[in-house]
């Protein structure tokens, strides 16, 4: 089992076609907008990529984005592990 990617992603100072831009952008390379919350986006890898090249591979994405919708800043964090992201509602 590879590893699951939870990323939460803040835009301030965004408008709302540069976050629009952006969000796309990740639609592209295949990120999961986790569709209840509102800055959550999933994606899972292959046993053969180790953290540290998904890590890379994240931070690449965001800056492509982020160069694409000219946002100025973007702040995130990113959980990597083996399980499955658990997503609920209660």
């Amino acid at each position: 089992m590879g590893y699951r990617v939870l990323l939460t992603i803040d835009l301030p100072g965004a408008n709302d076609e540069q976050q629009k831009i952006f969000y796309d952008e990740l639609l592209k390379i295949k990120l999961k907008k986790v569709k209840t919350l509102t800055t959550a986006w999933r994606i899972s890898f292959a046993d053969e990529f180790d953290n540290l090249y998904i890590i890379g591979l994240i931070k690449t994405f965001l800056e492509i984005a982020k160069r694409e919708s000219n946002i100025d800043r973007v702040e995130y964090a990113m959980q990597l592990s083996k399980s499955d992201v658990v997503i609920s509602t209660l």
